[in-house]
């Protein structure tokens, strides 16, 4: 995913601008990336999610084949 995608995708989230998003975002966010599975548990480690941390999960996770379907 391009960087500018990246971040326009964090920033919709980041609605208050603070400059990060909470966990339940980023677990949404992954998942309408089609980066995470419905089964798929992550843990929630109390931190908020920047946008660092959130761009390193987007370019380390694969894409799953039901996302590129949705593409086309």
């Amino acid at each position: 995913m391009d960087h500018s995608n990246i971040v326009s995708m964090f920033e919709m989230m980041d609605t208050s601008n603070k400059g990060t998003i909470s966990f339940v975002q980023y677990r949404e966010g992954l998942k309408t990336l089609g980066l995470l599975n419905e089964d798929e548990v992550l843990k929630d480690d109390g931190h908020a999610i920047t946008l660092e941390k959130f761009r390193a999960e987007v370019c380390i996770r694969p894409a799953s084949p039901q996302a590129f379907a949705r593409k086309f």
